[in-house]
């Protein structure tokens, strides 16, 4: 390399390195102002910025505008789907109805066995005792202690000893001795409950009780009653009423937001198309702005 050569490139260099401690020295606002010159496409950033915000803008108005006019179409997806939500509906309606309608339980009347020594007590724990014919039924709470040696919480009574199955003859109820024993097994959990929570109130215990008061009809469907005078079939019922119900408003409402969202867009395409034009407009204007910058 000639020697004036290698001078005037190391002038170069020298004058680089002076301009751009100078530039360091000066505030920020200037130095974004003379970095904006030394910009090989001479275009401000601010422009730039600007346009790209404008382009997504755009972008997003081209999609509203493309829902729009799908929402405007017959068969599209919206209506699609509210016709699925509205045969699911027609579905749940007709077991609503199939639900509501009571049949009458067959039931038969239990034999009449007296329950005999009632007992209860709630020290060291919980516990019910009372006999029906040769079986001698016990129902005790779980011992569950704290460090302090007090009970923790209320636990529910858990049978010891006693099976019903043994007091109920086997020609007893015909065809429905087994659903009888199943419920009378249930009735005396429930009264055994009713004879802790009594003794728990210092009240007196009933001493005039027997197998049939476990069972009384139900006047609504025929079925037999607990020992409080609840029917589990109507309870049943009651409970898939309720299950239906909230299916049926969880429907209703998903059909609604569909028809929402299907008339939002509806009304948004006026509107979308518009912008779109403004947009347009103005990324045209600024484009023009970015290239006599250059």
């Amino acid at each position: 390399m000639p020697w004036h050569q290698f001078w005037k490139r190391k002038n170069k260099e020298a004058e680089s390195e002076t301009e751009s401690a100078a530039t360091e020295s000066l505030p920020p606002h200037m130095q974004q102002i003379i970095q904006d010159r030394k910009r090989p496409d001479g275009a401000s950033p601010d422009l730039q910025t600007k346009l790209s915000r404008l382009e997504r803008n755009r972008l997003a108005s081209l999609y509203d505008i493309e829902q729009g006019e799908l929402a405007i179409q017959a068969g599209n997806p919206w209506q699609q789907r509210i016709q699925l939500l509205t045969e699911a509906m027609a579905t749940v309606q007709a077991d609503l109805n199939e639900t509501k309608l009571i049949r009458r339980s067959p039931s038969s009347p239990p034999p009449d066995v007296s329950i005999e020594a009632i007992g209860a007590e709630i020290e060291p724990i919980a516990a019910v005792r009372f006999t029906i014919g040769e079986e001698t039924f016990l129902y005790e709470e779980e011992l569950d202690w704290s460090e302090r040696g007090h009970q923790l919480a209320q636990s529910e009574l858990q049978r010891r000893s006693g099976d019903v199955s043994q007091v109920i003859p086997e020609d007893a109820a015909g065809s429905l001795r087994d659903p009888l024993v199943r419920h009378l097994d249930e009735s005396l959990f429930v009264f055994a409950s009713d004879m802790r929570d009594r003794a728990l109130d210092q009240l007196s215990l009933p001493q005039a009780v027997s197998l049939k008061d476990l069972a009384k009809p139900c006047p609504v469907c025929g079925g037999w009653t607990d020992w409080l005078g609840r029917c589990q079939a109507c309870r049943q019922r009651e409970a898939a009423l309720q299950d239906l119900k909230r299916e049926e408003n969880r429907l209703l409402t998903e059909r609604g937001r569909e028809a929402e969202e299907q008339y939002r867009l509806k009304e948004r395409l006026p509107i979308a198309r518009r912008r779109l034009r403004d947009l347009d407009a103005d990324i045209e204007t600024l484009r023009s702005q970015i290239s006599r910058s250059m």
